[in-house]
This record gives C-alpha cells, sequence and structure tokens, in this order.
C-alpha cells in the first residue's frame, strides 16, 4: 500500500512563524495561489477537518471526497498559539517545554506523547479500514506535526527522528506501507511538492555528455536570480573552466578531492579517508543550510556525487538525509553516470543524457573551453 501524507498550504500564522495548533484559520490568499492540482486522480483525501487541511485537500485532489479525521489534528499547544517563538523566548514554561524536547504539556494544550500517540493510533485505523477495503493507496492532508509524529514512529529509514521530518507548507512524502498497527512500518519513496514556491531536486545522469554543463548553467541562472549557490564537486581536485568562473561570480564551490588521479587507482585506505571528506563536506553544507531554515533561493549542486556512491567514497545515508529531508526552499541538483534506483524515485526532475557519438573514441581528448 501507498501513502500520500501531505501538509496543509500557508496560513496567516505560518507566515508569521506563530504556534498554530488547533487555531482553526484558513489558508492565506497567497498560500491558496501557491498550491496546485495533483495530476493523479484522487477518489478520497482523509484530513483533520480544520479549514486549512480542507482547504488544502480541494485544492490538490479536486472532485475528492473528504473524510474528517479530527484526531490527526495538530498538537494542541494551548496557551503558546498565536505566538511566536520570539514573543515565548522568556516565558518559563516555553523554556521548560522546550528542554523536555516538548514532551512535556503546554499550558493548556498537549505534551508530545500524549500527541503521537492519539496521531499514530489514528492512522493505524485508517490504514487497517483501507486495507480491509481492499484499496492500495491512502492520501492523508495533515499539519505539520502530524507529518513529524508519525514519521518518527513508522518510518524504517530513519527511526526516531522528530524535526528532522518538518516540511514546508503543501510538502510531504510519498510512502510504501507494510503491516498494520503495532506492526506497522512506512518506507519513503520520494519528498512531495504541490507548492509552487518549494526547492525541487534534479538528476541529470547517463552516458552522455552534459550532465554537469546543465547543471552549471542552471547554477548560472539562479546566481543571476540573487540565489546562494553552492557547489559540491565529488570525487574531483579541481575545477573545469565553468566552476572557476561561477566562483568569481559569486558561487561557493568545494572540492572532494585534494590530491590528483582516479578514484579507482586509490588504495582502501585512501577511499576511506576521502569517504570521511567526501561526507564531512556534505554533511557540514545542509547543516549551514539547516542554520537558517528558510531563505530566498538556495541552490545545491552535487556534481558527480553519482560516482562517489558507486565508487563508496561517499556515505549514503548523508546524501539521503540531504535530498529526502532537504530545508523546503532549497534546490539540489545531482548528476553522475549511474544513479542509484532510489535516487531516480527521488528526483522531480529525471533525464537521461544518452551518447549517440564523441570525438572522444577517435582520440581527440578534452579541449579547453569545450569540455574542460
Amino acid at each position: 500500500m501507498r501513502i500520500r501524507l501531505l501538509r496543509h498550504g500557508e496560513t496567516e500564522y505560518n507566515r508569521d512563524w506563530k504556534f498554530l495548533g488547533q487555531t482553526d484559520l484558513p489558508l492565506t490568499k497567497e498560500g491558496a495561489a501557491d498550491l496546485f492540482a495533483c495530476r493523479e486522480r484522487v477518489k478520497r483525501v482523509y484530513t483533520s477537518g480544520l479549514k486549512r487541511t480542507m482547504q488544502t485537500a480541494q485544492i490538490l485532489f479536486p472532485g475528492a471526497e473528504c473524510i474528517t479525521q479530527p484526531e490527526l489534528n495538530e498538537m494542541d499547544f494551548g496557551a503558546f498559539e498565536g505566538k511566536s517563538w520570539m514573543e515565548l523566548k522568556e516565558d518559563p514554561d516555553f523554556q521548560t517545554w522546550i528542554e523536555s524536547e516538548r514532551f512535556g504539556q503546554c499550558p493548556g494544550g498537549e505534551g508530545r506523547g500524549e500527541f503521537s500517540k492519539r496521531v499514530c493510533n489514528a492512522l493505524a485505523a485508517i490504514v487497517e479500514k483501507e486495507k480491509q477495503a481492499g484499496e492500495d493507496e491512502i492520501t492523508i492532508v495533515a499539519h505539520g506535526g502530524t507529518v513529524m509524529a508519525a514519521m518518527e514512529r513508522f518510518c524504517t529509514d530513519r527511526p526516531g527522528q522528530y524535526t528532522a521530518w518538518r516540511l514546508g507548507n503543501g510538502e510531504g512524502y510519498l510512502l510504501e506501507c507494510s503491516g498494520t498497527g503495532e506492526n506497522m512500518e512506512w518506507h519513503v519513496i520520494k519528498r512531495l511538492s504541490y507548492n509552487r514556491k518549494s526547492g525541487r531536486v534534479h538528476l541529470y545522469f547517463g552516458e552522455g555528455r552534459g550532465k554537469t554543463s546543465i547543471a552549471m548553467g542552471t547554477a548560472l541562472r539562479a546566481l543571476q536570480q540573487g540565489y546562494d549557490v553552492r557547489i559540491l564537486q565529488f570525487c574531483k581536485n579541481a575545477g573545469s573552466g565553468e566552476t572557476l568562473q561561477l566562483k568569481k561570480l559569486g558561487a561557493a564551490v568545494v572540492y572532494g578531492k585534494e590530491t590528483p588521479g582516479f578514484v579507482s587507482a586509490l588504495s582502501e585506505a585512501q577511499k576511506q579517508a576521502l569517504k570521511e571528506r567526501q561526507t564531512g563536506l556534505l554533511k557540514s553544507v545542509i547543516q549551514d543550510f539547516y542554520a537558517q531554515y528558510e531563505a530566498k533561493g538556495r541552490l545545491l549542486v552535487l556534481d558527480e556525487v553519482c560516482a562517489a556512491l558507486q565508487q563508496q567514497v561517499l556515505d549514503e545515508s548523508a546524501l539521503w538525509d540531504a535530498v529526502v529531508q532537504k530545508t523546503s526552499d532549497l534546490e539540489i541538483i545531482m548528476t553522475g553516470r549511474y544513479p542509484a534506483e532510489w535516487l531516480q524515485k527521488a528526483a522531480d526532475y529525471a533525464t537521461e543524457l544518452k551518447e549517440v557519438a564523441h570525438p572522444y573514441h577517435d582520440g581527440l581528448p578534452a579541449r579547453k573551453g569545450i569540455e574542460a
């Protein structure tokens, strides 16, 4: 069974970074306009019944039957609702709640343990009901906290996480579900977004020439629009003419290798050192992006990342985290000849370049200004 689990569109409190919880606000005009309909036809959608989830479901899945499930509602933030982090930072009750990792009860509201149990019991019941009816797909439009609680409990890809599953408005996950009740397990197929403003994941792969050129051309376009552009070139120790020029224009460029030569010629010890270095570089740039969760335009190019995985000189789990749990606004471009299957499924743009002819086979090496 597949599950499409989504967060609602933008409300006034979301826009102003205020705790929304069970306050029943509608989508903003801009938030509704940012959403677009899913191309797949859906018969019915489960929502919490609050205005923002109902409106989102109607926009994303026009004509679908909406089934209200109040147990899917967001955490009740009690006295914190309608207030921002800045307004609450000196409140001792708020500090106590944050220090408890949200397990403490909000004044007049819920704690994370109580909330998660409510949500997960409701989801387990929905899955059981739909399986009994012979359905093979479920669509749910709920809340950010609902998604985090459910993914923490059921997602076997990264068990035990909570805040790492936070999403932007109109985003979600496509999941493969097996088992029911206490034995239910979810696997992420891909991150979803029905928000026009969200960043997307690109993959350019195959034997044909031009994968890096496509990525660098997009980086040039992004720089012109004021994006924060960062380029990680895996398995390379020096830049091409493209990256050197992009660096002059403001892109941050980092090379995975520190020495020349082919990765295939490295010893096992050298490969392990390279794996640690390249994994560290990837984690560092992702952590830096998360330090400022939302920004205006950010692009990350992971050049030859497929080769890094194939040569086992990059921790695959670090790339999975970067792609599946990326910040909402971040655009990611990946290149390489032979991508892992999960990367192809995770990509919003996936383009395979096939070689028909190439002068290299006639003995012509790479030429400065054209291939290098």
